[in-house]
């Protein structure tokens, strides 16, 4: 029974670690999504890409993580117009057209799954909701130690949102808070948002 209780860094740890690593990468920007009262852009954009990964994998048939981005990419930018094109025709509020356009993409991400299911080993489930726990299986040396591939990637993406904070603190505080004034001081707003109302 207490073999089954053990605690690895080699296994274990390294999921933790993985896991950690997501948490606060995405909890830097996520912060100031919550501040602006548009985390469900978050929320929009991180299910809507589900088609421009399968749509990677059906035109490439790879599953390296390269192609696999691109496709992510793309289809994170196409909701982002799409968002902006159905509250600007349809006047309408920016978080029902932000629901209709990830509700979409992601149904027709999931059709597109379902499709390349059948053709590869591919388990919808682990697409939906990731294999956190399959992480150590991918490792790369360094410095001594099997770290897993996705927690360098996860390392660098932290890196990269904590040099964005940092230089853009200001930016970010005062368009958060106070939009009026940021508009006002010349910070673009726009730019970081889908919507000029939201700053």
């Amino acid at each position: 029974m207490t073999d089954a209780l053990d605690w690895t860094w080699q296994y274990d740890g390294v999921i933790l670690l993985t896991g950690l690593l997501c948490a606060v990468a995405a909890s830097l920007p996520g912060n100031f999504l919550v501040l602006r009262r548009t985390s469900l852009l978050g929320d929009a954009v991180s299910h809507a890409v589900l088609p421009g990964i399968a749509a990677a994998f059906l035109l490439t048939h790879s599953r390296t993580g390269a192609v696999l981005f691109v496709g992510a990419v793309l289809a994170g930018l196409l909701t982002a117009v799409l968002t902006e094109l159905i509250r600007d025709i349809g006047s309408v509020d920016e978080g029902a057209s932000t629901g209709v356009v990830f509700t979409t993409l992601f149904a027709a991400g999931l059709v597109l799954i379902v499709q390349a299911a059948d053709a590869v080993d591919l388990d919808p489930g682990c697409v939906l909701y990731g294999a956190l726990e399959d992480s150590p299986l991918q490792t790369v040396r360094l410095f001594g130690t099997e770290i897993p591939r996705v927690a360098l990637t996860l390392a660098g993406v932290l890196l990269l949102n904590l040099l964005f904070v940092f230089l853009f603190f200001k930016e970010l505080l005062i368009s958060s808070f106070d939009p009026g004034l940021a508009t006002t001081g010349g910070v673009q707003c726009a730019a970081g948002a889908l919507s000029a109302d939201d700053c």
